[in-house]
């Protein structure tokens, strides 16, 4: 993903505009790959039971469902689609 810019919502939640090129799914990622992608770069489960959202001292990760991260064709690593991010 590419940062291209930055909003802020109608509860004042600072957002940041993405985008993303076209990547090709070889499967949907485990729970497990995506715990491993966040926490490698600073991130845990919130404990919030479902476990799709993630945060960092700085930053949160929201909608990290198994639909919208999978792992890429081309190197085998998960990828993230349609992700939330939101600066806390």
């Amino acid at each position: 993903m590419n940062v291209i810019g930055f909003t802020r919502d109608s509860d004042s939640l600072m957002r940041i505009i993405l985008t993303q090129p076209y990547v090709r799914c070889l499967r949907l990622a485990t729970k497990d790959e995506i715990d491993a992608l966040v926490n490698a770069k600073g991130f845990c489960d919130n404990w919030d039971g479902q476990g799709v959202n993630y945060i960092s001292d700085r930053m949160a990760l929201e909608d990290m469902h198994p639909a919208n991260v999978f792992i890429d064709e081309v190197s085998g690593k998960p990828i993230c689609i349609d992700c939330i991010v939101k600066f806390l």
